[in-house]
């Protein structure tokens, strides 16, 4: 990773330098879902190479204890830089710092690149049956809709710490 590039909060109207990356990165929904979630999230960390945004990772929490990479990006230019890498070991420390006990991400299921970038992090495939974070597992559910993971998407989990002690209202009912 060359010394350049540095990892830098975007706010408020700041927020706006990350556009060029999410139109370069993204086409169709995922392009018009990733602008409008640039507004809204917790969270907009960008990768800067003299200045220049060249990677952004969209950062939300979905619960006190879990978070979630929403969206990242790598414009051309920042590509077989490490950069992707780098903002994806900045939110796992974020997140890390900030309590979480779990991390997802959700990944097109044909795209080899961020597949191997999660699963390089320590990240694994999270299936749908098993259970949920609450119950010990990195099971999603109850969650899925607010990450709109749509079809055609994976999910992937990570936990950082022990899981949470179960309660009466988070154990399946019988």
């Amino acid at each position: 990773m060359p010394a350049a590039i540095r990892v830098v909060d975007l706010e408020g109207p700041d927020r706006e330098r990350a556009v060029p990356v999410l139109e370069e990165g993204f086409v169709g929904i995922y392009r018009w879902h990733a602008k409008r979630t640039l507004r809204s999230v917790t969270a907009v960390r960008a990768a800067e190479e003299d200045g220049r945004v060249v990677g952004v990772a969209l950062l939300e929490r979905l619960a006190p204890e879990v978070g979630y990479v929403y969206y990242l990006s790598v414009a051309r230019a920042g590509r077989q830089k490490g950069v992707g890498g780098r903002l994806l070991d900045d939110a796992l420390s974020r997140f890390a710092r900030e309590g979480v006990t779990i991390v997802y991400g959700a990944v097109e299921e044909d795209n080899r690149p961020s597949r191997r970038l999660f699963e390089s992090r320590g990240f694994r495939l999270v299936e749908r049956r098993e259970l949920t974070w609450r119950e010990g597992g990195l099971g999603a559910e109850g969650l899925r809709s607010r990450m709109w993971v749509v079809h055609g998407e994976v999910v992937y989990g990570r936990r950082l710490g022990p899981p949470v002690a179960p309660t009466a209202d988070s154990l399946p009912s019988s």
